[in-house]
């Protein structure tokens, strides 16, 4: 008998997927809200209403992708589709399905969340609005920091303090480098500023991240040698407002969204009847 019921939830589970399936077509094709029903049946299944609006969707969404005109026999089927999804939603409420089955708990989850968000007024936000959001989270809009630095060692104090009365001598970096004798050390160009510490050490790295475009820093010191670093080109960081606005709406959109779900939730726990019977923070 428990081999049955295992076998029978696991062909729900199934079939319930492949009706998910069905259901976020029809809300990507359609833009459907959740929320929104129809009061008119066209069915019943065991008592419960098959709306109009449910079947409308269902026949529109078995004509979509088709260049022919819809036929009786699509109609029948929308309608055969969502008397046998009712039935298997039927039995799986009756199984428990949804406390037991983690995927049919995901698609509810999902469900819901989309459900509370399409309350949400459907209205593009105020550009002061972004604005402000983008000032206070510059840092989640900027590109990747690509470096070009040249790099050179000196393999003694002589000549670590030979380059550095060069440069102040008012020698280029390049004459210095040359003068003293100082190894160059290879650093691909465009380096993003994570990778600096592959090629030099995390020293090198960290120093690198404080530079502005064009400044000279060193001596460095490593177990090779010291270290010295002209910054030659900055990319990335930042984007302005207007180079990031697109992603700046999308973020405030899925911010919106978050915060009207955290909402829902908070009223749901106000609501609810909870007993905790062990201490989370305490289990191993």
């Amino acid at each position: 008998m428990s081999n049955s019921r295992a076998t029978n939830r696991t062909t729900l589970a199934y079939a319930i997927a492949a009706f998910v399936a069905l259901g976020a077509a029809l809300y990507s094709a359609l833009g459907v809200s959740i929320g929104r029903r129809d009061t008119a049946a066209v069915a019943y299944v065991n008592g419960a209403p098959i709306l109009d609006a449910e079947y409308a969707r269902a026949r529109d969404a078995m004509q979509s992708g088709l260049v022919r005109a819809r036929t009786a026999e699509d109609n029948a089927r929308a309608m055969q589709i969502l008397i046998d999804e009712e039935l298997i939603v039927q039995e799986a409420l009756r199984l428990e399905l949804g406390r037991d089955d983690r995927l049919v708990r995901k698609n509810l989850i999902q469900a819901l969340i989309r459900s509370v968000t399409s309350l949400n007024p459907a209205v593009d936000p105020e550009e002061d609005a972004l604005r402000t959001f983008y000032e206070a989270e510059t840092v989640l809009f900027s590109s990747p920091r690509l470096v070009t630095i040249d790099v050179v060692r000196a393999d003694s104090e002589s000549q670590s303090q030979g380059f550095v009365g060069a440069l102040q001598g008012g020698a280029s970096f390049e004459e210095a480098r040359a003068t003293f004798d100082l190894v160059r050390i290879p650093v691909a160009s465009r380096a993003p500023l994570g990778k600096v510490s592959d090629y030099l050490g995390g020293s090198a790295r960290d120093a690198v991240a404080k530079m502005a475009q064009g400044e000279i820093t060193g001596p460095i010191a490593t177990s090779s040698g010291e270290l010295f670093l002209w910054l030659r080109k900055d990319e990335g960081g930042p984007l302005s407002f207007e180079q990031a606005r697109n992603s700046v709406e999308i973020e405030w959109l899925r911010r919106r969204d978050e915060q009207a779900l955290e909402k829902y939730v908070a009223r749901l726990r106000r609501n609810a009847r909870i007993k905790v019977l062990i201490d989370p923070e305490t289990e191993q």
